[in-house]
């Protein structure tokens, strides 16, 4: 979420309720420290240093934009982590509890939550994530699922666990390889089965948990990646094609849902 409480999870927000729990407990300034175990492995991306997408960290705030972005490529910071706690430790300050600066650390059994702030619901950050190509997010939502399901948290593992939620929703996998969250890595391979096969799944009744993939994705013409797509010849198709972009250097993709001239949806 951006600091300004763009999303539900503010770091304002976090800080005054902090300064708030302190404050009650009599605390008047306080040594700060983070915590960013909870992911393994390297941070950085095979693709290297690129605006597109940020050190894939625990923590980070505003995606490590160096600008006022929200979306699409941007300079990064070079350690999300460090300027996530530096600008926690700032809005802590203004509101009424001045820290020391922040270092990395483990946070140990005996520790005790002072406040905190939720997170916007699972459904809405696919759909965000889907709707502007969201590779942080992306990177993000496989490390999660790498945690839930006992995998270790890092590029390899992510992608793991992306691989068996597949299987166990019974896609076909078979020319398929995973080896991050995002796409990123020029060594991902996806073919139009599964695509098309994913997307049929995600209609399905029997699954309703899925619809944030189809309702995530871009209006053509409208929202998003394709915002400013389906111009010109391609104008019949604006607010009629729902879909997804693939984009790398010499390879472009595009899976999603159309309906037909004769009201069919394929």
């Amino acid at each position: 979420a951006r600091e300004e409480a763009r999303g539900q999870a503010s770091l304002r927000e976090l800080a005054r309720r902090t300064a708030a729990a302190l404050t009650k407990q009599g605390v008047t300034k306080a040594t700060l420290s983070y915590d960013t175990s909870l992911y393994a492995g390297p941070e950085l991306h095979p693709i290297g240093v690129n605006e597109n997408i940020a050190r894939v960290t625990a923590l980070m705030t505003d995606e490590a934009r160096t600008d006022d972005s929200t979306s699409g490529p941007a300079p990064r910071v070079a350690d999300p982590a460090a300027h996530a706690a530096a600008t926690f430790a700032r809005l802590l300050s203004e509101a009424g509890i001045p820290t020391t600066e922040a270092g990395p650390a483990r946070a140990t059994t005996r520790a005790k939550t002072l406040a905190s702030v939720s997170s916007p619901p699972l459904s809405d950050l696919v759909e965000r994530m889907l709707t502007h190509s969201d590779n942080d997010i992306a990177e993000a939502l496989a490390r999660h699922t790498a945690v839930a399901t006992g995998v270790r948290p890092d590029f390899a593992g992510g992608a793991a666990a992306i691989e068996a939620r597949l299987r166990k929703l019974g896609l076909p996998l078979k020319g398929a390889a995973f080896h991050d969250g995002s796409g990123l890595n020029r060594a991902d391979r996806l073919t139009a089965r599964l695509l098309t096969a994913l997307l049929l799944k995600a209609a399905d009744p029997a699954h309703p948990e899925l619809r944030p993939v189809l309702t995530g994705l871009p209006v053509a013409g409208f929202t998003g990646t394709l915002s400013s797509r389906y111009a010109g010849d391609a104008a019949g198709a604006a607010g009629l094609a729902r879909a997804k972009t693939g984009t790398l250097t010499g390879v472009n993709t595009l899976a999603g849902l159309v309906t037909t001239g004769d009201g069919r949806l394929v």
